[in-house]
């Protein structure tokens, strides 16, 4: 699952010249807490709903000062580095750039659908997220634990944060019922995140929510 095969032209991308009050008010419309500033193919920052809100509303966004470098992902990166940006940044949207230039916008809620109607998410059973470091993973001492409860593994995705010694596991199992699971694993030295012992129709908003929340425990 790559970046560039969810680039969507369903958003737009606001210009320096357009007003605070049209940057809300576009955020408003399409539901999301930013929008990226695009002056051509340049990624100037992102307009936030909470930066902006009480602003004069005339204010030209090219008067508004964009802190740090702005955040964008490769589009030949997988979508789930691109789910560790929405959760870091707290975005909804974050740009798509080839060799520094501005492709388009990839929208959580579009990546977030896919993932819950994969294959591995239709089957009912449960999501498990967990932390380790990188030198203590064995994705067989996982495995042997989750089956020694008669569990499977149907799903299996990693991700490590830059400069980060720990490396984050979101595991899709066939059971429902994993508290014996998690109780091993954590005596095994792995961290539990989240979990969830839901149906399907539960699963994509509670992927979403575990990926903003993790990063805070």
């Amino acid at each position: 699952m790559i970046v560039r095969n969810f680039i969507t032209n369903d958003l737009p991308e606001l210009k320096p010249t357009d007003t605070v009050q049209y940057a809300l008010l576009m955020m408003e419309d399409f539901g999301v807490a930013n929008l990226p500033v695009v002056d051509e193919k340049s990624l100037l920052g992102y307009a936030r709903f909470d930066s902006l809100d009480g602003l004069d509303p005339e204010i030209p966004l090219s008067k508004i000062e964009f802190s740090g470098q702005p955040v964008m992902i490769n589009h030949e990166h997988s979508v789930f580095s691109a789910l560790k940006l929405f959760a870091d940044n707290r975005f909804d949207v974050v740009a798509a750039e080839s060799g520094k230039e501005y492709l388009g916008l990839i929208w959580v809620k579009d990546v977030v659908n896919s993932l819950g109607q994969s294959t591995t998410a239709q089957n009912d059973g449960s999501v498990l997220l967990l932390k380790c470091n990188i030198t203590d993973y064995s994705i067989s001492q996982i495995g042997r634990i989750i089956e020694a409860e008669d569990g499977k593994i149907l799903g299996i995705w990693t991700w490590q944060p830059e400069g980060n010694h720990d490396i984050e596991i979101l595991l899709k199992l066939n059971i429902r019922y994993i508290d014996n699971i998690t109780t091993i694993l954590e005596s095994s030295g792995y961290k539990v995140l989240h979990r969830v012992n839901r149906k399907t129709s539960d699963l994509v908003e509670q992927r979403y929510k575990s990926l903003l929340n993790y990063l805070d425990i």
